[in-house]
């Protein structure tokens, strides 16, 4: 009987707000490099252990795409990996930024990368939500 009340703690604590939760995250990315812009915002919930696509704009050349994935949950924050990804000319891909983020729930947080080889300047900016 002992084995049973330590298996229903176990199942009691899977199914903890945090483990049910759905995460939703708020992205705003904005690129600029010797004064052309990409900019995109979206808004997409994300599923542990998946890789989610937060942006593509869909271009056949110079595509850009934004991935992330949610790495771990905490009482205090939520851990997120991001990746941006430029497509280059010759079909190759160029990561732009790769950022792990730590964030509260509703505090939003931003990373901010320049490249000055390229006069480039990237931010993007994170908001987690449960929903």
């Amino acid at each position: 009987m002992n084995e049973w009340k330590k298996g229903l703690v176990l199942f009691s604590a899977m199914l903890s707000p945090l483990a049910m939760a759905d995460w939703q995250v708020d992205v705003n990315f904005e690129m600029d490099r010797a004064g052309k812009q990409h900019r995109a915002q979206t808004s997409v919930s994300l599923v542990p252990g998946e890789e989610t696509v937060l942006f593509d704009n869909g271009e056949a050349t110079g595509a850009l795409i934004g991935k992330a994935e949610l790495l771990e949950v905490t009482a205090d924050e939520v851990k997120i990996s991001l990746l941006v990804q430029e497509q280059c000319d010759d079909g190759g891909w160029r990561t732009i930024m790769s950022p792990v983020v730590s964030a509260g729930l509703n505090t939003p947080a931003s990373v901010n990368q320049s490249n000055e080889q390229l006069d480039e300047f990237a931010s993007l900016k994170v908001e987690i939500t449960s929903v």
